[in-house]
């Protein structure tokens, strides 16, 4: 088949036209479409159109539009200008503009602007934005509506966002930014909000503000897990929105007649994917006016992409990653300059703000004996060599690494020597008596039944109630989270990936990696289940002296000690598709073979060339995401690509074809991933590589021996499949013999069986032989004032009982300014500051606490354990609430930060003068801070603020 060159007309009857069948458009019917419509001699108050045929043989000025789309009164709507498919259709922007205005000028009204060549479509809202491609038309229905929204939406002078949605000033501020944003004309928007920040009710406010002012009507919630689904329609529509229609979409199937939906991007791929059941109509690109996507870096650059692309609506990323962590991608496609969020409120601020709990300096590493030297033959007891014996297994050849534990080989006692290890230092209720929530991070399913079978082994008094597995297996799994969410037993989660994310229960006060994490993102994620903050909670019984004031890391797999030594990671194989890795290995063995002159490569080209061209007709043309690139897989699938030397084809193929591979349907990942390493094995065969053929021939041979024999299908193929489990096959192998196991063996690797071996197991004894505490700094200040800070706690302690100031401190007496002066003059002269020429400088202790008098007593009363008098950062921000609530102020994004920072700014100088407004970080506002952004007034009672605060704490 050849690319296709077509003229105006037949772009139109072969492209254009089914496109808008697709969604309701019938071309034929002249209540909907009107073709070639005369754009100066219709009437269209009247909506008496002539066609071209009625008015092109008088002497009248004509001028034609391809397509006049009308609405459900008959009424222009739209108008689409066609060209042919080489032309871009950019190209008639000012044809259609003309066509545009002359409707306009009868009617007073705007219609919409389609351009097409059949392969891409523009649409220009000319009233709210420029021109922006679509990967389909909009239907009437959803045309219409984006009519009414132009018609009736409204922009808040002053944006209000509702309060009783998000009640915290930086969650207000995100809203409002994000809303200052699309306002701007804006279309897409990225929100970085650290778990547990209130991402989902920030969300919720943007929707809320949104609606009122009618610049939107349907809306899509997308998350990549359902119980991110659960939380955004219970604790999300249900709660705020509770008169408007709402829907969790469950199937390809649903109500189209809601306002509010809730998906996950799996679930939603099916109604993506599908066309109703006459196979005609597809959901339009309008159909959702703004769509939300939680954990946005999980989704937009993976085979979920095309969701994000075809739907044309409003779109705004959700993520807790942080912002240094997020992907340049990310922030690519939601239009972010400079790598930076549209909002952003990271979890360094949030623990500052009291938001979110600290764990930063609670973390309890330590390491077994086992997972530090290893198990070998002389580590085994003579019961233990007797027990290998009888499974067949020869004790003399157990030699394995730690980081093998668990995975090949597992001791009992590691996983008991982690169960004491946590019990005897875990975070407690308020009791004292039981651990507090926690979750422990396992490697495996087995690797969890061994802890389970830990705890109950050494804490039986508990009768089974203390910890419990929950994988996603467990068809009671859901039961299980809600039981460990909302009852006191059970204590502990021993969980695999299941909730690694996505769970909220902030009363959790304990987490433990018993398994080594590879990922940065997935490591913060899981972190995050603990940092939930004291407000969260509900049940002061399970919590630490009934409060959460920070959570406990157990890590037991060094993963601190391994992110301080690889901050970016490892590098894994390839992110692409497994299938995209299929075809690009097909075309390298193309581009070795084709190289030679002989004729048994040249047969060998030909067999692998009728694998690729098979793999492109294998691409659901059909499918948006491919349909967009049609033009490449026409000419791909031409004969003439392969005679054309003005074309390399393994190059053409590779830099057009190769990324739609991930679109190629019903993959079965075990057989694309035996696919992938006889196709790589096949290339080391063609360039000699015997390093990559020694690797590759293991993991193969560990495949088909995982083939269950039992089956017809596979006894059928038992003598190939012995052949290949034997050295004299490898030692031999050829090209012609990958070819033999692709053909007969892949497609039968869907019924592999999950582990190629049992993992052994041995009962053997551990102990914890490494433990460290590890502090990761929170931004704030040098670890050599974090040092000073810690001897000057020390030496507090050592005053308590002897110095007469400290002693009245201790006794809530109360002190002189000469009891101060003392005071100080005793700590400065105790020969405490450490040799580095940073603190050397250091006047006073004034320079570590907040104030010179009262921050210093507080802070004494803080060590020495006695009730502590409010932080001055409390104090500020609750008095400048207190002023926004009782003025009933409704401050920008830019307003609010200019507040934040006005409080920042106090704090550290401990008082504010009105011309300190006009010095910087201010300037850094513009030229429009601090007037007119507020009014004198307003200053003035900043002013008056800081002031009063000053007077309480710092006078």
């Amino acid at each position: 088949m050849k690319m296709l060159d077509l003229n105006e007309f037949q772009t139109r009857k072969l492209k254009i036209d089914i496109l808008l069948k697709e969604q309701g458009w019938d071309v034929n019917d002249r209540s909907k479409v009107v073709l070639e419509v005369d754009t100066k001699q219709s009437d269209f108050k009247k909506q008496d159109y002539k066609q071209v045929n009625e008015t092109r043989r008088n002497d009248a000025e004509s001028k034609y539009a391809d397509y006049l789309l009308l609405d459900s009164t008959g009424k222009p709507l739209a108008i689409i200008e066609a060209k042919r498919t080489t032309k871009d259709p950019i190209l008639g922007q000012k044809q259609a503009e003309e066509y545009a205005d002359d409707i306009k000028a009868q009617t007073g009204k705007e219609v919409f602007i389609f351009l097409s060549n059949g392969y891409q479509i523009w649409l220009w809202d000319r009233e709210r934005y420029g021109p922006r491609q679509l990967k389909g038309f909009y239907s009437l229905k959803d045309l219409e509506r984006l009519l009414y929204q132009r018609k009736n939406s409204e922009l808040e002078a002053e944006i209000d966002i509702d309060g009783s949605i998000v009640d915290r000033a930086k969650s207000i501020e995100v809203a409002t930014r994000v809303v200052e944003h699309i306002h701007k004309g804006h279309r897409k928007a990225l929100i970085v909000m650290a778990t547990g920040t209130g991402k989902t009710r920030v969300a919720m406010a943007i929707i809320d503000q949104l609606i009122r002012e009618g610049r939107v009507q349907r809306v899509l919630f997308l998350t990549d897990r359902k119980a991110l689904r659960k939380q955004a329609y219970e604790k999300g529509y249900l709660r705020f929105f509770p008169e408007e229609t709402k829907e969790i979409i469950l199937s390809g199937n649903y109500n189209s007649n809601c306002r509010l939906y809730v998906s996950t991007i799996q679930t939603f791929q099916e109604i993506y994917n599908q066309k109703d059941r006459n196979e005609m109509y597809r959901i339009s690109p309008g159909a959702f006016d703004l769509i939300f996507s939680d954990e946005a870096h999980r989704s937009i650059y993976s085979k979920w992409k095309g969701i994000f692309t075809y739907l044309d609506a409003i779109q705004i990323g959700l993520t807790a990653t942080p912002a240094d962590m997020v992907d340049r991608d990310t922030f690519r496609f939601f239009e972010c300059n400079d790598d930076i969020p549209t909002a952003l409120y990271s979890y360094e601020d949030a623990v500052r703000d009291a938001v979110l709990c600290d764990f930063r300096k609670n973390i309890s590493g330590a390491r077994t004996y086992f997972q530090i030297e290893g198990i070998k033959p002389e580590n085994l007891t003579e019961g233990e060599r007797e027990e290998l014996i009888k499974k067949g297994i020869d004790p003399d050849e157990i030699n394995f690494e730690g980081t093998e534990l668990e995975k090949k080989i597992a001791v009992k006692g590691t996983s008991e020597a982690i169960v004491r290890e946590f019990m005897e230092n875990c975070l407690t209720d308020q009791a004292g008596t039981l651990p507090a929530k926690t979750i422990f991070f396992a490697i495996s399913k087995l690797h969890a039944k061994r802890l389970w079978e830990a705890f109950e082994k050494l804490y039986p008094e508990y009768k089974g109630k203390l910890a419990r597995i929950i994988v996603s297996e467990d068809s009671r799994a859901q039961q299980l989270i809600k039981d460990f969410e909302e009852k006191p037993f059970p204590r502990i989660a021993i969980s695999v990936d299941m909730m690694d994310t996505g769970i909220d229960v902030p009363e959790v006060c304990n987490l433990v990696f018993a398994k080594p994490v590879f990922s940065k993102i997935k490591f913060w994620q899981m972190l995050g289940r603990g940092t939930r903050a004291d407000g969260a909670c509900e049940h002061r019984e399970w919590l630490p002296d009934g409060k959460k004031e920070y959570f406990k890391v157990f890590d037991f797999w060094n993963n601190f000690e391994y992110w301080n030594m690889n901050p970016e990671g490892v590098q894994n194989e390839s992110a692409e598709a497994i299938t995209n890795r299929i075809f690009l290995t097909r075309l390298k063995q193309l581009g070795e073979l084709m190289q030679h002159r002989d004729p048994a490569s040249e047969k060998a080209a030909e067999q692998v060339k009728a694998k690729i061209i098979s793999d492109i007709e294998s691409l659901p043309r059909d499918s948006v995401n491919v349909r967009e690139h049609l033009q490449d897989v026409e000419k791909a699938l031409s004969p003439k690509l392969w005679d054309n030397i003005a074309v390399d084809p393994v190059e053409f193929l590779q830099k057009k074809i190769m990324p739609l591979m991930k679109f190629k349907p019903d993959v079965n990942l075990k057989e694309a991933t035996f696919t992938l390493r006889c196709e790589k094995l096949a290339y080391a065969l063609l360039e000699n590589d015997k390093a990559e053929i020694d690797r590759l021939k293991t993991s193969i041979a560990e495949m088909v021996d995982r083939l269950p024999r039992t089956l017809d299908s596979v006894r059928a193929k038992e003598a190939l499949m012995d052949n290949v489990l034997s050295r004299s096959f490898w030692e031999t192998v050829s090209f012609e013999d990958v070819q033999l196991l692709l053909s007969d063996l892949a497609p039968l690797m869907p019924y592999m069986a999950k582990e190629p071996r049992e993992t052994i197991v041995i009962d053997m004894s551990d102990i914890i032989a490494e433990r460290k505490e590890w502090q990761i700094s929170g931004g704030n200040d040098p670890s050599y004032v974090e040092a000073y800070r810690r001897e000057v706690e020390a030496c507090i302690r050592a005053l308590a009982e002897t110095h007469p100031a400290v002693r009245k401190i201790k006794n809530n007496e109360p002190l002189t300014d000469y009891d101060l002066e003392q005071l100080e003059e005793t700590l400065l002269n105790a020969d405490l500051t450490p040799d580095n020429p940073k603190l050397s400088s250091l006047a006073s202790l004034s320079n570590l606490y907040p104030s010179r008098h009262a921050s210093l007593v507080d802070f004494i009363r803080q060590v020495l354990g006695l009730y502590s008098s409010p932080a001055p950062d409390a104090l500020i921000k609750d008095a400048f609430q207190t002023y926004i609530i009782e003025n009933n102020k409704h401050y920008s994004s830019d307003q609010l930060n200019f507040i934040l920072t006005l409080q920042t700014v106090f704090l550290k100088k401990k008082h504010i003068e009105y011309s300190t407004l006009w010095q910087p970080p201010f300037t850094n506002f513009g030229t429009t801070s601090p007037f007119p952004m507020f009014t004198q007034e307003e200053l003035n009672s900043f002013i008056d603020i800081c002031k009063g605060v000053e007077k309480d704490l710092f006078m």
